[in-house]
């Protein structure tokens, strides 16, 4: 299995029949992972138990549906008529077990410490989207603020500032014009943006935070360092927990998303691939020799069948399905 294979499955979203322990055990495993003391030792031992048996990993990626795949489940199963009544009602982390415990889904307080994750904090998020969703609030203060596919956003309003905590995803947002103005923010795990009156995007890598501005002006707060980084409107820059990235022109309108479309621009099948993936449940790869060609044109990601069988007109790909929910682009034959 490669190493993209291997991300994959991470985020895949499978059936199965998994027995309650098994679910439980999973569920403990994860949040183990998902704990902000994790180790590379809790790292072996999960998977060493997944190894074991079959049954272990497919009640693994059922928790994987658990931990962030609501709006995208097979509605078949007592388990996922669960989780969506969970995802509708998950207004605190006593409601959230209490629902799981009266489907029998045998998930214990001790497993899912869910604030103390950052899974569990994704999923109690007050603005939340599953895959392939995208969603746009209208926050107190006039604020436009929208959620990319598969994101998870806190609000917090005070008397002097207005924060937006990212965990997971991506962001768009128009700030609400005031008198006097409160300082507005978006924190994140990586490092913090600050607002200056603007349209902005901010999208969470792994290590990374990237940043598209419309209008107005940003500042850039790596997490660890005190160089403060200025992006206006017309540039995009990224920023690491030490360090920000100076600023480069957006060659491409970076809020395409919003409207259901990706624009590629002699684009890597890898990356066309990777991003498509973000708007997919289930596994979507790509075979290695097919990872350097390009692409160009507008796809979309509403119809994410429909935007691969175009790259598979287009070049000499083709696509190969397991089931509804794992297909890889390989080369054609």
């Amino acid at each position: 299995m490669s190493m993209h294979e291997k991300a994959s499955l991470r985020k895949a979203v499978k059936t199965g029949h998994s027995s309650d322990t098994h679910i439980e055990q999973a569920a403990g495993w994860m949040a183990r992972l998902m704990a902000d003391d994790v180790c590379e030792q809790d790292k072996l031992n999960c998977q060493r138990w997944r190894d074991q048996h079959p049954e272990h990993e497919q009640a693994w990626q059922r928790m994987c549906q658990v931990s962030g795949k609501f709006t995208n489940l097979p509605q078949s199963g007592g388990l996922s008529s669960v989780i969506e009544k969970a995802h509708q009602a998950v207004t605190s982390r006593r409601r959230f077990l209490k629902t799981l415990a009266l489907a029998g889904v045998g998930v214990s307080v001790t497993a899912f410490s869910l604030p103390h994750t950052s899974m569990g904090r994704v999923m109690l998020a007050q603005y939340r989207t599953g895959v392939g969703e995208i969603r746009t609030v209208q926050l107190e203060d006039g604020t436009r603020l929208t959620l990319n596919t598969d994101s998870a956003v806190d609000v917090t309003f005070s008397e002097r500032q207005r924060s937006i905590r990212l965990h997971q995803g991506e962001i768009l947002l128009k700030t609400g014009h005031e008198t006097p103005r409160r300082h507005f923010e978006v924190q994140t795990k990586i490092g913090d943006v600050v607002a200056l009156g603007t349209e902005f995007a901010v999208r969470q890598h792994n290590d990374h935070i990237h940043i598209a501005v419309l209008e107005g002006v940003v500042e850039a707060h790596p997490g660890i360092s005190e160089k403060v980084q200025r992006v206006s409107a017309g540039q995009q820059s990224h920023f690491s927990r030490d360090r920000a990235a100076h600023p480069q022109p957006l060659l491409a309108n970076p809020f395409n998303w919003q409207r259901g479309k990706l624009v590629a621009q002699g684009m890597r099948v890898a990356d066309f691939v990777e991003e498509l993936a973000r708007y997919r449940p289930g596994f979507t790869l790509y075979d290695d020799a097919v990872a350097d060609l390009t692409i160009s044109g507008v796809f979309s990601l509403q119809d994410t069948d429909r935007a691969l069988q175009s790259l598979a007109a287009s070049l000499p790909v083709a696509l190969s399905y397991r089931t509804d929910y794992w297909v890889k682009v390989v080369p054609a034959r």
